[in-house]
């Protein structure tokens, strides 16, 4: 079993805390994941008879479990979040007198289960996010493989699922039903037609106004769509650059997904060689570029802190990564390996800020060396960052 592997170290180090949340959109792997910790029983409430037994009656439903406890889709029985807080505070309270609780809940749909643990367990459990595998946990990765099928682990285990079918059903039944219904959307079709928008514009400047124009709703709608997509994991919303905070929120952001082979579909790529001719295939290489580096620093517990650069004069850099104690690596993604430009290497050093390496980012590295830059494979992306952290 290889997946995930590097979430895995961490979770010894988290043992302790009595409720632990794994987020993370279907499909990514958290109850396979989960169901390798010993000891713990796992609760699935996608059992409707299950699920039944815990609304109605939650606290019975917990007294007669002994032990740690997996609860799989918790979202799905809501009652059972109050009697959670019950019993988090009570063994505040008294933590000799009560058994300890020591319980993984899972889930989905973020919009049910957030407003869920927001009502009854705020202060309470901490939260880890899991997406799908990062490039370097797939064995034989090619370009084509994470294009098409990015990091979904069973198109990863079986190759003969159709990688097109899917996410079909993926974007059907997670985001189309399940998002759609928790958040209240109403206007289905014009959603519908704003994914496909979205995906669109990867790695680009985001026109939240021209995607409301096409789709036929306000620019604040599309906004609010926007964040429900991130909310769920399944993009992320990339500001620019400024040392002042407030001007970070004001600029245009850029928009990637979470893994490029959902922001492929959605543009409609079946196969790899049109992709490839295509003016998309330089943001979806964008697109997996940052996945990776997003996915080393969740996988670890920790908030990616990524922007982009882009200049009054239009000059950008593509990705400048925050690393502990305000140091930086500027990073260009690159189809093939070439060095940076002087506009950036101006642009960089006019930040004022410690950027400690240049890299270059490729799908497979050359063997070229650059003054002062590294040319970094995809495949070697958080070897790197490992290097840099330690």
């Amino acid at each position: 079993m290889w997946i995930n592997r590097d979430f895995q170290r961490y979770f010894s180090s988290i043992s302790a805390l009595p409720l632990k949340i794994l987020k993370g959109p279907r499909q990514v792997g958290k109850t396979s994941l989960l169901a390798q910790l010993p000891g713990y029983t796992t609760i699935f409430f996608d059992d409707l008879s299950l699920r039944q037994l815990a609304q109605d009656d939650p606290k019975t439903f917990f007294d007669q479990l002994r032990g740690p406890l997996i609860l799989d889709e918790a979202s799905l029985a809501p009652n059972i979040f109050s009697e959670l807080k019950r019993r988090v505070d009570a063994q505040r309270r008294s933590p000799d007198q009560i058994e300890k609780i020591d319980i993984w809940i899972t889930g989905s749909n973020q919009t049910l289960l957030q407003r869920n643990v927001q009502e009854s367990l705020a202060g309470r459990a901490s939260y880890f996010d899991l997406n799908t595998l990062a490039i370097h946990e797939i064995k034989n990765w090619s370009l084509q493989n994470g294009l098409l099928r990015g990091g979904w682990p069973e198109l990863q285990i079986d190759s003969n699922l159709n990688h097109v079918r899917y996410l079909n059903d993926l974007v059907s039944t997670f985001i189309e039903k399940d998002i759609v219904a928790a958040a209240g959307i109403e206007k289905r079709e014009a959603f519908g037609r704003s994914l496909g928008l979205i995906a669109g514009r990867v790695g680009q400047l985001v026109g939240f106004s021209d995607i409301a124009t096409n789709v036929g709703v306000d620019t604040t709608t599309v906004q609010s769509w926007i964040s429900l997509l991130a909310q769920n994991g399944l993009l992320r919303i990339v500001p620019a650059y400024s040392s002042n905070i407030n001007q970070r929120l004001i600029k245009t952001p850029k928009i990637y997904f979470e893994d490029v082979a959902l922001a492929s579909r959605l543009q409609g790529w079946n196969e790899i060689l049109p992709l490839m001719a295509s003016p998309s295939f330089g943001h979806l290489i964008e697109n997996m570029a940052f996945s990776e580096v997003s996915k080393f620093f969740t996988n670890r517990g920790l908030r990616p802190e990524i922007f982009f650069i882009r200049s009054k004069e239009k000059i950008e850099i593509d990705l400048l990564i925050q690393l502990p104690n305000q140091k930086f690596i500027a990073a260009e993604i690159k189809t093939k390996a070439q060095d940076w430009s002087n506009e950036q290497i101006k642009l960089a050093d006019s930040l004022k800020i410690n950027i400690v390496e240049r890299w270059i980012l490729t799908p497979q590295a050359e063997n070229l060396n650059f003054k002062n830059t590294r040319t970094i494979s995809f495949q070697n992306i958080w070897q790197e960052l490992d290097r840099v952290f330690s």
